[in-house]
């Protein structure tokens, strides 16, 4: 099997080079996407939002980065160990502007997760700050550590 090395070859020097590489692809992307039933909503991305999972003995916290989603239109859920967060991100349509990037996606959304433990539902807090989603999930008594005192010597 022969490997082909171009040790001369450097990024071309053109203006613009990257930009048009991204854009080719960005259609290459829709092209597949066309193909695949996929569409160009927040869902697609596969990673939205970006999850923190963390706990200590009492609470597991989750954190969700969900900037420019308004409260009403998400929707969060707890079944079992299943928590389900789920909305949508609308776009913000200007009136005459011409967009010459437009990164941001929108769409609806929807991801679960499986809690580490079980949690005790009717006392989960959620609060939003500075586009993050904060979960407090206290966990119930019976899954909480306790220590074990022995009798006799």
């Amino acid at each position: 099997m022969a490997i082909f090395r171009y040790p001369n070859w450097r990024w071309p020097d053109v203006p613009g080079a990257l930009e048009d590489f991204e854009r080719a692809r960005r259609q290459m992307d829709r092209l597949l996407s066309a193909f695949t039933g996929g569409s160009e909503s927040v869902a697609s991305s596969g990673v939205f939002p970006p999850l923190i999972v963390s706990e200590d003995e009492d609470k597991i916290y989750v954190e969700a980065e969900i900037s420019g989603i308004k409260a009403e239109d998400l929707d969060i859920s707890i079944v079992g160990r299943t928590l389900t967060i789920s909305g949508e991100r609308k776009p913000e349509e200007a009136q005459n502007v011409n967009y010459h990037r437009r990164e941001r996606k929108w769409g609806s959304f929807r991801k679960a997760l499986t809690l580490p433990e079980d949690v005790d539902t009717e006392a989960v807090r959620a609060e939003c700050k500075n586009g993050v989603l904060r979960l407090v999930l206290p966990k119930p008594e019976q899954v909480k550590p306790r220590k074990i005192t022995i009798n006799g010597q």
